[in-house]
This record gives C-alpha cells, sequence and structure tokens, in this order.
C-alpha cells in the first residue's frame, strides 16, 4: 500500500507534500492498523482514522499529524451546541453547578479548531484524571465553514449532546443590544465604563448574515447528526430564574452529571455582565488580576488564583482571580500594595454594577423593518428556514411556540 493510496483512503490531499511527509512517519503502524479485523469490522465515519485511536496516548501525538491521521477528538463527556444569544452561555454557567467545564475553540479554521480542542481537551483530561474537575465538555457555539468542516464536525463524537435554541428573532433582538468593553481594554482608577462601552453594528443584514455565530443550527445539527444519539433539547426559557435549578438538573441527570445542589448559585444571572466580565485589573507593571464572576467558565476551573474573601465586591456572583496565582504570597508580603488592590478592583465591582446599558431596538421593531423592508426580510428568510430546518422536524410545537418567529412567518407571506 503506497502513501497515496492512503491519502485516498482517508480524503487526504495525496498531492501535498506536508501530507505525505506526515504519513510516512507512521507508514507502517498506519498499514498494520488499516490491514487489521479491527479496522476492517469498524464503524467509522467518512473521514476513517489511520491509527487505532483507542490504542493511542494524545498527549504524545502532534495536534496538526493527528489531524492530518483523521483522529476523533477525546476525553469529553459530552457537546453543547448552539447559537449565540440561544441562551447556551446561560447554561454554560449554571453547568459549573454540576463540575461540567466547557472547551471552546480558538481558530479561525476548522484545523486550527481542531488542534485548539485537541491541546484544551489534553489539559482538561489531566485535571479531571486528578479530581479537580467532575465533567468535560466541548462548547459548540461558533460555526467553523470552510473546506474542511466536514472533516471537523465527523471527527467530533456527538452521541450525547446537549442543544439550546431560541426563538431567532429574539436571538436577533439580543444581538443588536449586546453592548461590550473591547477585548483589550483594561481598568485603572480613571476608567469611564459607561463611555467605554461599544454598541454593536446596528445593521440588521449584517446580524442575519453571521452565520459563525447567529444562525448556523441547521449547518451544525446535519454534521453532527450522524453520530447523535441521545439529544438534550432545551430552550431559552428553560433557564430563567424560576426553572433555572429545576433545568440544571434534569440535564444533569440525563447527561450523566453531578447533580447540583439549590442555593445562591441559581439566583443570579449567568449573563447579567455578559460582555463586560472578565474585566482586566492591571494595578501595576507586574501585577494583574481579573474581575470575573462565579459563572465565567473561563477562570471557573482555576481556584488556585481566586482572592474573593479578601475584597468586598459590589455584586455577590462576582469574583476577583490573579493572573498569577504566585502573586498572592505578593500581596501578602506588601501591605501598601495590598490596600492598592483592594481599592482598584472593589472601585471596578461597583463601577461594573452601576453601568446602564439600553436596548437599541425590540422585537416589535425587528418586525416592523422586516415588513417594510423587502430584501432583509427574504435574507431573514433564507437564513431562518436553514436555521431551524432540522427544529422543525425534531420539535415542531417547539418552533410553533416561538411567537416572535411566527409573526415573522406571516410576514412572509406576502412574497409567495
Amino acid at each position: 500500500m503506497s502513501l497515496t493510496q492512503i491519502a485516498q483512503i482517508a480524503k487526504l490531499d495525496h498531492t501535498d507534500k506536508q501530507t505525505l511527509d506526515i504519513l510516512a512517519l507512521y507508514e507502517n503502524q498506519i498499514i498494520s492498523w488499516l490491514n487489521s479485523k479491527e479496522f476492517q469490522t469498524g464503524h467509522w465515519g467518512p473521514y476513517v482514522p489511520l491509527l487505532n485511536p483507542d490504542s493511542l496516548d494524545y498527549a504524545f501525538l502532534h495536534p496538526f499529524h493527528a489531524w492530518t491521521l483523521n483522529l476523533p477528538l477525546k476525553h469529553y463527556d459530552f457537546v453543547a451546541f448552539g447559537s449565540k444569544f440561544s441562551g447556551l452561555d446561560t447554561a454554560r454557567g449554571y453547568l459549573l453547578a454540576c463540575d461540567a467545564h466547557g472547551i471552546s475553540h480558538a481558530g479561525s479554521s476548522s484545523c486550527e479548531s481542531y488542534m485548539s480542542f485537541y491541546q484544551n481537551l489534553l489539559i482538561y483530561a489531566d485535571m479531571k484524571e486528578k479530581d479537580e474537575i467532575s465533567s468535560i465538555y466541548l462548547l459548540l457555539d461558533d460555526f467553523v465553514l470552510d473546506n474542511d468542516a466536514n472533516k471537523l464536525y465527523s471527527l467530533i463524537d456527538a452521541s450525547l449532546a446537549l442543544h439550546v435554541v431560541r426563538d431567532p428573532i429574539s436571538a436577533l433582538c439580543a444581538s443588536l443590544c449586546a453592548s461590550k468593553l473591547s477585548a483589550d481594554f483594561v481598568f485603572d482608577e480613571s476608567s469611564d465604563l459607561q463611555a467605554a462601552l461599544q454598541s454593536p453594528n446596528s445593521d440588521i443584514n449584517s446580524h442575519l448574515s453571521n452565520i459563525k455565530e447567529l444562525y448556523h443550527d441547521g449547518f451544525m445539527f446535519k454534521l453532527l447528526s450522524p453520530s447523535m444519539k441521545n439529544l438534550c433539547l432545551k430552550e431559552y426559557s428553560d433557564f430563567d430564574s424560576a426553572h433555572a435549578f429545576a433545568t440544571t438538573c434534569e440535564i444533569a441527570s440525563t447527561l450523566g452529571l453531578k447533580a447540583p445542589q439549590n442555593g445562591s448559585f441559581f439566583n443570579g444571572d449567568p449573563q447579567s455582565f455578559a460582555g463586560i466580565l472578565p474585566l482586566k485589573i492591571q494595578v501595576n507593571t507586574e501585577l494583574c488580576l481579573y474581575l470575573t464572576s462565579v459563572y465565567d467558565t473561563q477562570f471557573g476551573i482555576y481556584k488556585d488564583s481566586d482572592i474573593s474573601p479578601a475584597f468586598t465586591l459590589a455584586h455577590h456572583s462576582m469574583r476577583a482571580q490573579l493572573a498569577k496565582p504566585d502573586d498572592a504570597l505578593t500581596l501578602l508580603k506588601n501591605k501598601e500594595l495590598f490596600a492598592k488592590t483592594k481599592e482598584l478592583v472593589e472601585l471596578a465591582s461597583k463601577k461594573v454594577l452601576e453601568l446602564k446599558i439600553s436596548p437599541n431596538i425590540n422585537e416589535a421593531e425587528i418586525l416592523e423593518f422586516l415588513l417594510t423592508h423587502d430584501d432583509t426580510r427574504k435574507l431573514a428568510k433564507s437564513v431562518l428556514d436553514q436555521h431551524l430546518m432540522l427544529l422543525k422536524q425534531l420539535a415542531p410545537a417547539l418552533v410553533q411556540s416561538f411567537s416572535r418567529y411566527q409573526a415573522f412567518e406571516l410576514l412572509c407571506a406576502k412574497d409567495i
């Protein structure tokens, strides 16, 4: 069996030198695996693994090699998917009560996303092995749409999945009203948070065309569905304050997670400081910390850096975490530095709580805009048909309950 033949079996570019060089490194192992009874009788997806994933230690394999060899991602318990502003971010916050931690990807391409997942899964798997966390899941809230998207999502096992959905007109409204601080904003004593808030793009067409973040459920559902066996479907309103605890308990039972305990954790809204926290606070050139919240999954696993008890924060859900845990000793030794840090952190928490964020638009105004703008309405119709195509089959009654979307469908009747 030649390297070219191996590449063709794996749907790889057999004319690419880098690909062939990587295959050459594992040539004997690949041929042995492809000729084995285990491979011949296995049920593989369209992108067959060129090595036995069950016998490999992923820690000793370069992520790009793993991508080239079509190795499925592993070391996670389930996947959670849904578009931005669907309620998935809220669910993500409440899942911390089950000690379930989500891993998102950092990458603009399928290959980069795979490698990001791969590396972070190894880190989180080590933490789980040490009993520092209980469960791991892949968070799929950004859709990667390139020539390798089919490969990326086929290497993700979605046999156990959580899917969170929302009336798409309400999601559009939330997207249009999502003010935030810039990613590089740093707080100091002279900061004016209100003035620093950035308003979102008000162009409805650009939000409707944002398949990467907003309207990709149909595409992603279709790509994940071949491996999907047990789906836990939840809607935005399932996570309001009256239902959040019961919903999280049900999710935990369905997905086999640690049962949450009722308490103040469920009295707060994980999205109340969205776009504002985490807030970077630079005390001096050496000392940096972040004002974040109990619902922030990015910082939730780093318990060693949490120094919240040292401060009086303006809201019970806020927490303060050091960028470097070792700086705690520096603060203990330097009373003047600690006093300055305490003053700055408490000021930041107060200013965050005082922020006033007013909605730019409401759902009724969006529907009125769609009524009077034919091209935008037709764009919305095309996008939302894709977005909801599988949900309409899976849960038609749920789609019928989306009152704003149903009102939009009535507007579209004039286009038939």
